[in-house]
């Protein structure tokens, strides 16, 4: 049905319907509708000094009938005489802007109720231009890093307040549901304290069973051994909940029905987990007679909630495994609002990445998303999950599953990341965790401090490469030297030679930054987070490659980078010049060491946790006393550094840092022992 055209019809419908409503929440919607309907106006008379000071004596005189905070939820006649009485009164003024003040008025006094109205009608399918809860919880409480958005959201809307926003054309690409059955029950799911756990079981895609289906697509798609499957996964799950883990995710595909429904156990156990999604399965709906639809659902165990939580995926990968499932015309985002603001929903996989769906999230506000995956990268994942981080200030976890991509003809394997998270605090707002090995393993989120931790498990028992791989002749068995000699030079032995082809290098710059100390010179280094792709947990110079914004200087590349890792401020800074760069083959990148000088370095920002453990400004002298004394002599660790802020490797130093000390005690007018100890044994 068409709309009604002329603004006069416009408001004086909205007038009629106010008149009468007692319920906050609907006559918010109202308000709201004419804002979207006369956004131009408003946004031109907004700004208006005038204007905006007769709307507030307005207002103010519907402020006086308002009730006192928590005496009442419903729009008392007085109250409702005088939100009209507001547009009687407007003259001159446009009356969207007393529609948009009266909003905003309404939602700061009667948005405690909000909740309630919404929860009465669970589940909740919002039309277009309904109204659709936004829950903030207070982030202070839950993070001690500085958020990446405003305290409530990033722009200003004009078809929502703080708690209400109309829906949009969103809802017809989705069934948005808002499922209000764990309102309570998951009351204090995510707190300061909260550690958020993916489990890997799965080293390599010859775990899982590919050889039903047809060829041109794959269904089911199921562990091979469901014993070890199961030992593993409670393996898995113990460790992450020994290490503080109270929300879990499995990876996707890598459970059965009923092993998922098995590992309810968990959620019922003391020291389990509060929250376990128990990855997804392939199951088909109907009988042998009338076989149904083939459908991917995750599953999902919630203490203290008897049935599971279920969501169907549907978008099919295509790659590496075609998957042959059917999935519905219509799919359902279902979101599970708790008493404390958090907005839970569960993805799977390739679903994430549909800029639809991504869309319709961010405009349901979730805000805690759990997502099981098998993906051979996780790379486009990146994206979408900086954006609802930013919108939303989300928390995100996905499962990624198995550790290598290989199958019986191709002996080099593709080795993806196992996990992705999503904090307000990271500074890219997501953070890949790419283990050395494929094994199995847990990665850890430490909500408070956005540090990820990654936990290696050995694998239970040897498992076959692939299907057909018994066909491929074993080399003999190679003697106990051979192979301390292989894993001591780092190789693996699976290729007699390096491919022909060029390397190329991405310019990047670190800031070497001197001090003076009681003991002579000091250099300022970091210890690299354990998680991190490039050289995990290593003491090294603050810096990165070059970004547009750098204009190819690698100065200002190695302050910017500097003053994001640590909070460097730039002007207390001299620049003394730039040593020999040096190309590093194994990371990508031609760096740039910039010499520079502080005679008190000022640290005005906040130290990036997400990529430093530690900040440390250790004297050069005891570095290369440190690395040169006798080897029952030396320290485990640096001068100046812990064991228990640091790692047990007795050599932390990184092998460009270790060579640009070593460069520096040399240009010393005081020449002093140098690293080439350390130099030796890394390269």
């Amino acid at each position: 049905m068409a709309q009604l055209s002329v603004p006069s019809d416009r408001i004086a419908a909205m007038l009629a319907a106010i008149r009468d409503e007692v319920e906050p929440v609907v006559t918010l919607t109202h308000l709201l509708h004419l804002c979207r309907d006369e956004h131009r106006v408003l946004w031109e008379r907004s700004g208006d000094t005038r204007t905006v000071r007769k709307v507030t004596v307005l207002v103010n005189k519907v402020a006086e009938e308002l009730p006192l905070p928590g005496t009442t939820a419903v729009l008392e006649p007085p109250v409702r005489r005088a939100l009209v009485v507001a547009f009687d009164q407007a003259d001159d003024i446009p009356p969207v802007l007393i529609a948009r003040a009266l909003a905003e008025l309404i939602d700061e006094c009667y948005g405690h109720t909000f909740a309630h109205w919404f929860q009465r009608r669970s589940p909740y399918q919002p039309g277009v231009g309904d109204p659709v809860p936004l829950d903030s919880p207070d982030l202070r409480e839950v993070t001690t890093m500085r958020s990446t958005s405003p305290p409530w959201r990033l722009a200003h809307r004009l078809d929502e307040t703080r708690h209400v926003r109309l829906a949009g054309e969103w809802v017809v690409q989705f069934r948005v549901v808002f499922d209000y059955s764990l309102f309570d029950t998951l009351a204090g799911v995510v707190t300061a304290d909260t550690v958020v756990a993916t489990c890997h079981p799965n080293g390599s895609l010859g775990e899982l069973d590919l050889t039903q289906g047809t060829q041109e697509g794959r269904f089911p798609v199921r562990p091979r051994d469901l014993g070890r499957q199961r030992t593993e996964i409670d393996r898995l799950v113990a460790r992450a909940t020994a290490a503080g883990a109270s929300i879990v995710v499995l990876p996707e595909l890598s459970v059965t029905e009923g092993l998922a429904m098995g590992l309810r156990e968990w959620v019922q156990r003391p020291d389990g987990p509060r929250v376990l999604v128990a990855g997804s399965y392939h199951r088909q709906t109907g009988t042998d007679q009338a076989p149904g639809r083939r459908r991917n659902t995750a599953i999902a165990w919630v203490r203290g909630h008897e049935q599971p939580l279920t969501h169907d995926k549907y978008s099919p990968a295509d790659r590496p495994v075609v998957e042959d499932i059917q999935p519905d015309g219509w799919p359902e985002l279902r979101i599970y609002p708790t008493v404390d603001g958090w907005h839970l929903t569960i993805a799977i996989c390739r679903d994430l990445l549909n800029p639809q769906a991504g869309n319709a999230l961010s405009e349901a506000g979730a805000n805690l998303i759990l997502v099981p995956a098998m993906s051979e990268t996780l790379m486009p994942f990146g994206g979408p999950v900086a954006h609802l981080v930013g919108a939303n200030q989300a928390f995100i976890a996905v499962a990624n599953n198995p550790g290598e991509w290989a199958d019986g003809t191709d002996r080099i394997a593709a080795r993806p990341a196992r996990a992705l998270f999503g904090h307000p605090g990271l500074g890219q707002q997501s953070r890949l965790v790419q283990p050395r090995d494929s094994g199995p393993g847990v990665a850890l989120l430490n909500v408070r401090s956005a540090a990820i931790t990654w936990l290696s498990e050995p694998p239970l028992t040897p498992v076959p490469f692939a299907v057909g791989a018994d066909d491929i002749p074993q080399p003999p068995s190679r003697p106990t030297w051979l192979s301390q000699l292989l894993a001591r030079a780092g190789t693996s032995g699976t290729s007699a030679r390096r491919a022909g082809r060029p390397v190329w290098l991405r310019p990047a710059a670190v800031l070497v930054l001197l001090s003076d100390g009681p003991d002579g010179p000091r250099v300022l280094l970091t210890e690299r987070a354990a998680d991190l792709k490039d050289y995990p947990s290593e003491l090294v110079f603050p810096g990165g490659a070059l970004d547009q914004c750098d204009s190819g200087d690698p100065v200002a590349a190695a302050l910017r980078e500097a003053q994001e890792e640590v909070g460097l401020d730039p002007h207390c800074v001299q620049v003394i010049g730039l040593l020999a760069p040096m190309a590093l083959p194994r990371s990508g990148f031609l760096v740039d060491p910039v010499l520079a000088w502080s005679a008190d370095p000022l640290l005005s920002g906040s130290v990036n946790l997400a990529e430093v453990a530690a900040l440390r400004h250790i004297p050069l002298r005891e570095l290369a006393e440190w690395a040169t004394r006798p080897s029952a002599g030396a320290p485990p660790h640096p001068p100046g550094v812990t064991a228990e802020t640091i790692f047990s490797d007795p050599a932390p130093l990184g092998r460009m840092t270790a060579t640009v000390i070593d460069q520096l005690l040399g240009m010393l007018p005081q020449r002093q022992t140098v690293l080439r100890t350390v130099v030796k044994e890394r390269s």
